[in-house]
């Protein structure tokens, strides 16, 4: 591995738009597109050099995937660049985002992705619902989605995000007609059908909450929370051999749970209980 050779100081960074002309060594490499290369050469050149060309240097971390050096770099960018102008859109403040995900930092993601939002990053609060759902920061989501519905209000996936914020805060009531309003406007979204099932499901609504399940799966079939949710449904209704299968298959994928355990337990012993006969119906005279 090579050293991490001191960033920049202010003076060091070169205006952009003067077009400085890359080294023939770097020029030869951007045209390879050896991004892991370029990046390689610049932690072997002065501070100045990597100053003038800061905006290849941090791309060149970017596409090879440098994520650590990249989160550094573009956390030591900010402050030098943006001395002058204060805070503004710009490569760096995107790439420290994405590199904050890519850590597995999702909290932090989620700040860095709603301040690019705020500063009219298109994708900036989705992203921001993105990481805040991966942290399980609902929250945080909540409050991401509310920002985001006030630019774009009716969106359906913001309304997505704030259904399931309010729906794993138990606030059940206020979610369940964001996510009607959401999968009646975009049935693709896998979490929300699960989430509104989840609603319907503590509401004893098995039938509805059963349908909106098999949505859920219809469009990720691995989704685990939303086999358990169905196969506690099916159960409710009956249908032991049916709940029995959502168990199982949720327990393939977390094969350690011992909630899962149990309920497949429960739906094994109740699934080969004798399926009770059904009287014949009275003929008709």
């Amino acid at each position: 591995m090579l050293p991490y050779l001191p960033l920049l100081a202010p003076a060091q960074i070169q205006s952009q738009g003067l077009a400085p002309t890359l080294p023939p060594q770097a020029d030869a490499l951007l045209k390879a597109k050896d991004w892991a290369g370029l990046a390689d050469w610049f932690e072997t050149v002065p501070p100045a050099t990597r100053g003038t060309f800061y905006e290849l240097w941090i791309q060149s971390l970017n596409r090879s995937q440098r994520w650590e050096r990249l989160l550094v770099v573009c956390e030591a960018l900010q402050p030098q660049l943006e001395a002058k102008s204060g805070p503004r859109l710009a490569t760096y403040r995107v790439y420290r985002a994405q590199a904050l995900s890519q850590l597995g930092r999702h909290s932090e993601a989620a700040l860095v992705h709603a301040e690019n939002g705020r500063l009219g990053f298109p994708d900036g609060f989705p992203n921001a619902c993105a990481e805040a759902r991966l942290a399980r920061d609902w929250n945080t989501l909540l409050a991401f989605s509310d920002e985001f519905l006030v630019k774009r209000p009716g969106d359906a996936p913001g309304l997505a995000w704030k259904g399931e914020a309010l729906a794993r805060l138990d606030r059940l009531a206020e979610a369940e007609p964001l996510l009607r309003a959401a999968v009646a406007q975009d049935p693709k979204l896998p979490f929300a059908w699960n989430n509104l099932g989840r609603c319907l499901n503590e509401k004893k609504a098995w039938v509805e909450a059963c349908d909106a399940f098999d949505k859920a799966l219809a469009l990720d079939p691995n989704q685990l929370e939303a086999l358990f949710n169905r196969g506690r449904c099916r159960f409710e209704l009956k249908r032991y051999r049916e709940s029995r299968d959502d168990f199982r298959a949720a327990l393939a994928l977390q094969p350690d749970n011992p909630v899962l355990a149990e309920n497949l337990r429960q739906a094994e012993r109740y699934a080969a209980l004798p399926t009770p006969k059904v009287p014949p119906a009275p003929k008709k005279k």
